[in-house]
């Protein structure tokens, strides 16, 4: 990983002379030179112009074919084959890039070798191959030089827009290419580095081993490095092979459906660690389950984003606007001063888009993709976690479809979130009880706290009220006595229900442990409402 890494700065670092632009801009000429403008550019002439470019602009040439909004139809099309239709590197070419990487040749290697390419792609490609135990694996070459390309090429466009940023008008000043181009390089980077989709499918393996119906390919390590890619052969018909799906029964696309839309959410929810490109393509059937290929593109998801999910769906459920603006603030970082008035009128608008909407029905993908976009034009910078885990939750939810209609991905994360006392895992059952208490005091708390709120925004000005009222100190502190009596009732309320509930668990499943946390959860709830009944009664 450091050598790769290296090397990428040295070719970064050469781009900077300006030779090496003469050079390559040369290049990229003489290649134009070998084409006939003269009946202008067709969607075909320009897909293999792409080609001859190299990976960079094959790249580029791929994230325009999504654009129909801004290309004709028939280039958009054309593009598409960008995907899966690279010219692919001859035999020769693979063969000596596995030997300099590997340190043996094929032969040696391998007990069989399959010349012809599974697929190729920008960056690299796949070849059949068999180990000599047997092991049908998969291996994937990364083309020779493409690094030194991709690097000049970056260099080179960033240099273009750099200057071309002098001549901007009014109409360009929401078009930010430069930061396009620079995402566009960071995951160029992080894919000419085999290594790690190496880590990626290591982790992934070993989250998902036990998890029956989910396959994962082997990584075998002592064949991989940062140009070469060895695991497991993945064998099975992919989601979108539409002829064998609809051969399967109902019943079976539905347990397939909700087999895969299980796993997702586990692994979004349980894991932190997500396939980020689940298309129909990337999920294989076999046998009684499905399997996944291609982890070039994986996403995380921290503990606490993970919390801040569940509490926006649960806020725009229970249509509680203030909630909701308190999730969108962990989530979104304003570019000025915040307008407290506006942002609630914003995620009021989020909360009567779907206020019709039951749990069961909500589009996951499509809910988080509201919330990036209506912020975005609200001036705020989504943290990128949640536009990342809306494309692959708007992907994997086109690709159960495919498998079936019925099955909707929220219904899985309802039954995930839904789990009981599971004796075996305690900690993970207290901390669980421990934060719902702890968002149930919230809750109760959340007038005082909504009236801040609105005070706040009355402060700034952001707010306008009519009206002429008047508020005595004895009034603020009655209602203020009154406020926490009501809080301290119905919080010994809950851990006295608490309690039972430890409690009868703990006798389920003998487990000491849970009986005596119910107990004193118990006694703490029991103490509480002696508390409060003689607190009250002293002050009738």
């Amino acid at each position: 990983m450091a050598g790769f890494m290296q090397a990428l700065r040295n070719a970064r670092s050469k781009t900077k002379d300006k030779v090496d632009y003469n050079a390559r801009g040369k290049e990229i000429i003489a290649i134009l030179k070998n084409y006939d403008f003269s009946e202008g550019l067709t969607p075909e002439m320009t897909v293999e112009i792409l080609q001859d470019l190299g990976p960079t602009f094959v790249k580029l040439g791929q994230i325009a074919s999504t654009h129909t909004d801004m290309l004709p139809v028939e280039y958009c099309d054309a593009l598409a084959q960008l995907r899966s239709s690279v010219a692919p590197m001859d035999a020769a070419t693979v063969h000596a890039q596995i030997e300099k990487h590997l340190g043996a040749t094929t032969d040696e290697l391998f007990a069989f070798f399959d010349d012809k390419p599974l697929g190729a792609a920008s960056i690299g490609q796949v070849h059949k191959a068999e180990l000599a135990d047997g092991t049908v694996v998969a291996v994937k070459v990364r083309r020779p030089g493409v690094v030194d390309t991709v690097a000049q090429d970056f260099a080179l466009i960033e240099r273009i827009l750099t200057v071309s940023e002098k001549f901007r008008g009014p109409q360009d000043a929401g078009m930010d290419l430069m930061t396009m181009v620079k995402e566009l390089e960071e995951t160029s980077t992080v894919e000419l580095d085999f290594t790690n989709e190496e880590k990626n499918l290591v982790r992934f393996y070993n989250n998902n081993i036990d998890r029956e119906g989910v396959i994962v390919p082997k990584c075998f390590s002592e064949l991989s490095n940062e140009a070469i890619l060895t695991e497991e052969f993945a064998a099975g018909h992919e989601v979108g092979e539409t002829e064998y799906v609809e051969t399967l029964s109902d019943e079976e696309r539905d347990r397939l459906g909700n087999l895969l839309a299980d796993n997702y959410v586990a692994q979004i929810l349980e894991d932190g660690f997500y396939h980020a490109d689940p298309h129909a393509g990337n999920v294989l059937l076999q046998g009684d389950g499905f399997e996944w290929i291609d982890f070039g593109m994986m996403g995380y998801v921290t503990s606490k984003q993970r919390q801040t999910l569940l509490d926006l769906i649960t806020a725009l459920v229970k249509h509680d606007t203030y909630h909701l603006k308190r999730c969108v603030l962990q989530i979104a970082k304003p570019r000025g001063p915040i307008d407290h008035g506006a942002l609630l009128d914003t995620c009021e608008r989020m909360v009567d888009e779907f206020a019709d909407t039951d749990l069961e029905s909500f589009d996951t993908g499509a809910l988080l993709n509201t919330i990036s976009s209506g912020l975005e034009d609200e001036g705020y910078d989504i943290d990128p976690f949640l536009t990342n885990l809306a494309r692959g939750l708007i992907t994997i939810e086109g690709t159960i479809k495919a498998l079936s209609p019925r099955v909707n991905i929220m219904d899985c994360i309802t039954r995930n979130i839904k789990t009981g006392f599971d004796p075996d895992n305690l900690e993970r059952m207290l901390e669980a009880f421990l934060m719902k208490g702890v968002q149930g005091v919230d809750d109760l708390a959340g007038l005082p706290t909504k009236a801040v709120e609105t005070l706040d925004m009355f402060q700034k000005s952001q707010l306008k009220m009519g009206g002429d009222f008047g508020l005595d100190a004895k009034t603020v502190r009655s209602a203020n006595y009154l406020a926490r009596n009501i809080i301290l009732a119905i919080l010994a309320t809950a851990l006295f229900l608490g309690a039972c509930l430890l409690c009868s668990a703990g006798a389920s499943a003998s487990h000491q442990t849970l009986i005596g946390a119910g107990y004193a959860f118990g006694a703490v709830g029991f103490a509480l409402m002696i508390y409060v009944f003689f607190t009250v009664r002293k002050d009738k």
